[in-house]
């Protein structure tokens, strides 16, 4: 029966199951490669957007931090320890004690004059003086206790970064100098908000990265502040784990100066020495 079909169709249907089995194999190199690319492109766009939304959090934060520090009438100094109670809002990341100055764990306390004095205090905060505390919280811990808008979101791939936090609390009547001894307690009914997420720990940063806080005191022997003496330097960093990679900023290379991986605004506070010994 075979010698009945003709010579030319018996060679169509043998290389048409061929050119079958190839055109199947060649549609699937191209769909890999479809999807790799696009999977590629998708990851890009995502790492694109999620990098800038960051750095805008990071400039937001920072600038905000740099103008509550420039009002402040008191910083206080290194080597004070501060006791912020307890709770996921002031939990320290190394289970240790807040002290101003510590490289590992930073933490910048101040305080600021009331925003109108026309108005009393305590009946309207606006008129009180204000304690305020900036410091990292451990991500996992946070997350673990927070509620509403305090919750940043799981995301335990990222448990080991920071949180920056801010506490404030108000006094009743206005502190004085000789109040502001270490070890320091704040006054009571204090509370502490998430200010900036994914912060770099001082255990993920370069060797040589200066602190998240620095701070340049008053000349010994110097008992009172004055605008000048004192500076802060807020050096921000954020660092996140995202799909298999990780996102610096503002940025890292293998050539990279430590210093060059952090954003740096050095703030010299205006109202130092106005508070009564």
């Amino acid at each position: 029966m075979t010698d009945l079909i003709p010579a030319h169709r018996r060679h169509l249907q043998g290389v048409t199951l061929i050119e079958l089995l190839i055109g199947m194999a060649l549609a699937l190199i191209v769909m890999v490669a479809a999807f790799d690319l696009f999977t590629s492109s998708t990851k890009s766009a995502f790492n694109l957007q999620t990098r800038s939304e960051l750095l805008a959090e990071l400039q937001i934060a920072q600038n905000y931090l740099a103008a509550q520090v420039r009002d402040a009438v008191y910083v206080f100094p290194q080597g004070t320890t501060l006791n912020l109670g307890g709770g996921y809002t002031t939990e320290h990341p190394l289970d240790g004690t807040w002290r101003v100055g510590d490289q590992a764990v930073p933490v910048l306390a101040f305080i600021k004059p009331p925003e109108d004095t026309t108005k009393g205090c305590p009946s309207n905060e606006d008129g009180c003086y204000k304690f305020y505390a900036y410091y990292p919280v451990l991500r996992s811990s946070w997350v673990s206790g927070a509620t509403s808008y305090n919750d940043p979101g799981q995301d335990p791939q990222n448990g080991n970064r920071w949180l920056l936090v801010e506490y404030h609390s108000n006094y009743r009547v206005p502190p004085q100098l000789a109040s502001l001894a270490s070890p320091y307690t704040p006054p009571a009914g204090g509370s502490g908000r998430l200010l900036l997420d994914y912060v770099q720990p001082t255990a993920l940063a370069l060797a040589g990265t200066p602190a998240l806080f620095v701070q340049k005191d008053a000349p010994a022997p110097a008992t009172v502040q004055s605008s000048g003496t004192v500076s802060v330097t807020l050096n921000f960093a954020l660092s996140q784990q995202l799909r298999g990679s990780v996102l610096n900023l503002p940025g890292r290379s293998a050539t990279a100066a430590p210093a060059a991986t952090v954003r740096t605004v050095t703030v010299f506070p205006r109202n130092l020495g106005s508070l009564a010994p």
